[in-house]
C-alpha cells in the first residue's frame, strides 16, 4: 500500500529525480508541468557533475558526492546519456584544492601543458550528461516505477485542490514569482554546439573567464557566460564571439569548428538552495529549488533529501 500521493510541480533534472526517489520510497507520484523535455531549461544545460554557482557549501557538498556516486552507477548503464569523462581544469593563478577533490575519481594537480596564459590545473575524472537522452531516460525510469504526469500551469501553490498529502517544488527560476522568493534570480546562459573530434573536457570555471568544452556523443559543447539577473532568452553574436574564441584559446582547432547552433537559457539563481518543508494550506510543501548552475550536480543528493522530508526526517 502506498505511503500516500504526492505532487512534484517541474519536470526538469530536479522534478523527475525527485519523482523517482519518491516512487522508490514507496508513494504515489504526480508531475504537474507547464513544460516537459525537450522544452525544459534542463534540456538546455551543457550538463557535467561540477558544483557551480550554489551554496551553502556544507549542504551541497554532501548533495554533490551523493549524486557523482550515482552518477557514477548510471555511467555503466546503457541509454542514460552519462559518461565518465577525463577533465582538465585551467587556472591563471595558483588555486587552493576544491572541497569535492575528495569526491572525485584520479584527482591531480599539475603546472604541465598547459595553454597560453593558465599556470596550473586540475585533472580529474567527472560525469558529462547529455540531457536530451537523459532526460528521456529519467522520463522512462519515472513511468516504469508507476509515475503519472500532466502538463498544467499553476498560477499558485495555495490554489491546489488538497488532494495530495504533499507537494514538492521544483518549479526552479518561477518560485520567485511563485512564493514572491526575493533571493531568486536569473542567471542566463549561453552555449554554443559544434562537431569537433574531443574525448576530454577542459574547463575554467571562473566567473570573469568562463570556458566550457564538453565532448558528447554527437557534438561538443562550448560555453559560456554566467550573467546574473539577465533574462534575456535572446542570442548575443557578442557572447557567441567572446565564447568560441575563449574555448579557442584552449583548444585552437575550435577556432574553425562547424557550428551547429546557439542556444540560450536561465540557470535559477538564488543566495543558496532552498531545501526545506513548510505548511501551507495544510499540506506539507517541500521546496527544491535555486540551484544555480548545479542543478544536475546536486540532483540525486537533493532527492533523496526530499525522501526524507517526506517521510518526516
Amino acid at each position: 500500500m502506498a505511503k500516500g500521493h504526492c505532487l512534484v510541480v517541474g519536470a526538469g533534472v530536479s522534478g523527475l529525480s525527485s519523482g523517482i526517489r519518491l516512487l522508490e520510497d514507496g508513494w504515489d507520484v504526480t508531475i504537474w508541468s507547464s513544460d516537459f523535455s525537450p522544452n525544459t531549461t534542463s534540456d538546455i544545460a551543457a550538463a557535467l557533475w561540477y558544483p557551480f554557482l550554489s551554496a551553502p557549501v556544507e549542504r551541497t557538498g554532501a548533495w554533490g558526492s551523493n549524486t557523482y556516486n550515482i552518477f557514477k552507477e548510471l555511467a555503466r548503464q546503457k541509454d542514460t546519456g552519462v559518461s565518465m569523462t577525463q577533465t582538465y581544469e585551467y587556472f591563471r593563478s595558483s588555486p587552493s584544492n576544491p572541497p569535492w577533490k575528495d569526491f572525485v575519481d584520479d584527482f591531480k594537480r599539475t603546472s604541465e601543458n598547459l595553454p597560453s596564459g593558465y599556470i596550473e590545473s586540475f585533472s580529474f575524472v567527472t560525469p558529462i550528461i547529455e540531457m536530451p537522452i537523459y532526460l528521456e531516460w529519467l522520463m522512462k525510469r519515472y513511468e516504469s516505477l508507476g509515475g503519472k504526469s500532466k502538463k498544467k500551469t499553476i498560477s499558485s501553490f495555495d490554489a491546489i485542490r488538497p488532494s495530495f498529502e504533499i507537494i514538492i517544488n521544483c518549479t526552479g527560476l518561477n518560485s520567485g514569482e511563485l512564493l514572491e522568493d526575493e533571493e531568486v534570480y536569473p542567471v542566463r546562459g549561453q552555449i554554443i554546439r559544434v562537431k569537433a573530434p574531443l574525448t576530454e573536457m577542459y574547463l575554467d570555471q571562473q566567473i570573469e573567464n568562463l570556458a566550457y568544452i564538453v565532448p558528447r556523443s554527437k557534438d561538443v559543447v562550448l560555453g559560456g557566460v554566467a550573467q546574473q539577473g539577465s533574462w534575456s532568452l535572446e542570442q548575443n553574436t557578442e557572447d557567441h564571439d567572446f565564447i568560441l574564441n575563449k574555448c579557442a584559446s584552449i583548444i585552437p582547432e575550435l577556432k574553425d569548428a562547424e557550428i551547429i547552433e546557439d542556444l540560450v537559457g536561465l540557470r535559477p539563481g538564488r543566495t543558496e538552495v532552498r531545501l526545506e518543508k513548510e505548511e501551507r494550506g495544510g499540506v506539507d510543501l517541500i521546496h527544491n529549488y535555486g540551484h544555480g548552475g548545479s542543478g544536475v550536480t546536486l540532483s540525486w543528493g537533493c532527492a533523496d533529501e526530499v525522501v526524507e522530508l517526506a517521510n518526516g526526517r
